[in-house]
């Protein structure tokens, strides 16, 4: 994988060509961190287009809680990826940490939104975690969320289905061969995503404390540090 850090009048840029190396991209990110906080950048973009592979989702996840805590100091950060490859993982875990960041399909469209100026809203927001779950996905989580480790994460995909990992620590956990957990990822079926979606916040709570019963059902020989990063599916409804 070659990677290129460029210096625009207004941006950082990251350009990442052939094939992916994830740890390699990882470090990278973490020094671009360093950089844009030596040279007070406020904006980055991530050319990712001529990047062969794509890591699996909890390796989009992980890509985002590393820009999360490299650059969270920035104003906003573009990736642009192959449209087919949005996923909007990365995005969502990043914006956990209070980064303004956004995935586009183009190069020029991802320039031309870092370049927009930052409306009220982002220059008066903290940089706080916020949650990036609609009313149903997110009553699950707070169901389920007792399961997990403390620093786990859950994310909605485009599809709707919930994905759920964590960073594992290399030091904890020598034998594991990946820096995240093998996803979790959980899909609602339509009656039960009906149920939750026209219940009040207490029927939402409820309906979704019922289902703990099933997803601990789902979890059995689930191995989070597995050698083949193959995601858990869990079905509920």
């Amino acid at each position: 994988m070659q990677i290129r850090i460029v210096r625009q009048k207004d941006f950082m840029g990251l350009e990442a060509a052939g094939s992916l190396d994830l740890g390699t991209l990882l470090e990278v990110i973490a020094k671009l961190g360093t950089l844009t906080r030596q040279s007070g950048e406020q904006r980055v973009l991530f050319d990712l287009l001529h990047l062969d592979g794509q890591p699996q989702v909890a390796g989009q996840m992980q890509v985002g809680d590393q820009i999360g805590k490299s650059l969270s100091h920035v104003q906003r950060v573009a990736s642009a990826v192959p449209v087919d490859r949005i996923t909007h993982a990365s995005e969502n875990v990043a914006r956990t940490h209070g980064v303004t960041m956004k995935v586009f399909g183009d190069r020029d469209t991802a320039i031309a939104w870092l370049r927009e100026g930052s409306t009220p809203e982002e220059a008066a927001a903290p940089a706080v975690r916020t949650s990036s779950l609609d009313p149903a996905r997110s009553a699950i989580w707070a169901a389920v969320r007792h399961l997990f480790p403390p620093h786990a994460q859950a994310i909605q995909l485009p599809t709707g289905t919930l994905a759920i990992s964590w960073p594992i620590s290399k030091q904890q956990h020598r034998d594991a061969r990946y820096e995240m957990a093998t996803p979790i990822t959980v899909r609602l079926e339509p009656d039960l995503l009906e149920s939750l979606n026209v219940a009040t916040a207490e029927q939402r709570k409820r309906i979704a404390s019922n289902q703990e019963a099933a997803f601990r059902a789902g979890m059995i020989g689930y191995d989070p540090y597995t050698a083949v990063p193959k995601a858990r599916v869990i079905v509920l409804g």
